[in-house]
């Protein structure tokens, strides 16, 4: 795929540059319109049936609210980062700075670790994202292809019952959609595209993150890197001032990250919670049926990005701090009465916690997806009881 290819510099999260700029995110301003038509669909397609055309039972009335908050989680998240769009483009000239001055100054050694991350970290994302829009033909067919067997077996049978599967659950418009097959059709002409949408929205949308996220780390591994380095040929004298500079960067990377990733991050947090009390709630009231099938879809899709989320959060603060330490096992005590002020520089701002936060109440890391977990499942024994 030509549009996945990998970019120069390395460093830098071309994938996710390239996939916001179709939503308008980055890229030049006269195409920041490409936002408008993504979030009247969701609104006019998902949150109008859904919240004002009601449901036959409450089984689907559960599946209903659960696809809703899902939805809302990536469109809405989506529109976070599009606010954000100006903080997304100091960050982009931040770390194109960055990689640039990292190949042109630093030791070879930090260099080949900047490349081979970089080619990583690509080849697992363009994996990711292959395989998220294939699974994302799964959630589409799979309901269409259920209907036509349906009917296959009503003209086989006169007596068979003709059962419609939606492939999102809504009233949509007052359309007959579980009972007249020319509503159906219609009814899924216009959600085909449109599902195909919400997960390509999703994947963009914790790809970037996840992206942003993991570059940062990144930085701090090289300049933990050219610490080690500089430690080994005994240069501080040439190169102390640079790492301070080379620290500082990253550390303005992971504040323009934790600034962008916020809000976001904050809503995934609650919202989080709600869809897997709600899921679990329809998991428990439910038999084993291609409904059940379609929301484990999107209960794995979410717990992979709420992992996805707490993990790289807490390898970025790991990383973080791992720069003080590296810095007192450098031998500073040795090192002149200028340098060890350089180092001791670099230490006062490693103590700093750094890492992505929901809504700066609290760091996305596994404690924190423990946390998640908890409330989860006391809101679902709530929830259960009432039912």
């Amino acid at each position: 795929m030509n549009f996945l290819r990998q970019e120069q510099p390395a460093g830098m999260p071309h994938i996710s540059i390239k996939l916001l700029q179709l939503f308008g995110v980055t890229g030049p301003p006269e195409e920041r319109f490409r936002i408008l038509p993504v979030m009247l669909a969701y609104f006019f397609f998902i949150v109008v049936p859904k919240c004002f055309f009601g449901y036959p039972d409450l089984e689907i009335t559960i599946i209903g609210t659960a696809e809703l908050i899902f939805q809302s989680n990536t469109f809405c998240g989506m529109f976070w980062l599009f606010l954000n769009r100006h903080k997304l483009a100091q960050f982009i000239t931040q770390v194109r700075n960055f990689s640039l001055t990292v190949f042109r100054e630093s030791p070879l050694a930090v260099v080949q670790h900047l490349t081979t991350q970089h080619d990583f970290i690509h080849k697992i994302t363009r994996i990711y994202f292959i395989v998220v829009m294939f699974a994302a033909h799964f959630y589409v067919l799979t309901p269409l292809l259920s209907t036509f067997y349906a009917f296959y077996g009503m003209v086989r049978n006169d007596n068979a019952t003709m059962h419609y599967t939606l492939q999102m659950e809504e009233n949509f418009y007052g359309l007959q959609t579980r009972t007249t097959t020319s509503h159906y059709l219609l009814f899924g002409m216009i959600m085909t595209p449109t599902i195909y949408l919400c997960a390509f929205t999703g994947t963009v949308k914790i790809l970037s993150i996840c992206n942003i996220t993991m570059y940062c780390t990144l930085y701090f591994q090289l300049v933990q890197l050219k610490l080690r380095t500089v430690t080994e040929d005994n240069t501080f004298r040439q190169e102390v001032k640079s790492i301070v500079v080379m620290h500082q960067d990253a550390l303005n990377c992971a504040s323009l990250v934790e600034s962008i990733t916020s809000l976001v991050l904050l809503q995934q947090l609650v919202l989080c919670v709600m869809i897997w009390s709600s899921m679990l709630l329809y998991f428990t009231v439910s038999g084993f049926d291609l409904n059940f099938i379609n929301l484990l879809v999107l209960f794995v899709f979410d717990t992979t990005e709420t992992i996805a989320y707490c993990y790289f959060g807490e390898q970025l603060s790991n990383e973080s701090a791992r720069v003080a330490h590296t810095v007192y096992e450098s031998g500073w005590e040795t090192q002149t009465p200028d340098i060890q002020k350089d180092l001791q520089l670099i230490i006062a701002r490693a103590q700093r916690p750094v890492g992505i936060t929901a809504g700066k109440f609290c760091y996305m890391n596994m404690e924190q997806l423990g946390i998640i977990v908890k409330t989860t499942y006391s809101i679902y024994v709530i929830l259960r009881d009432q039912f």
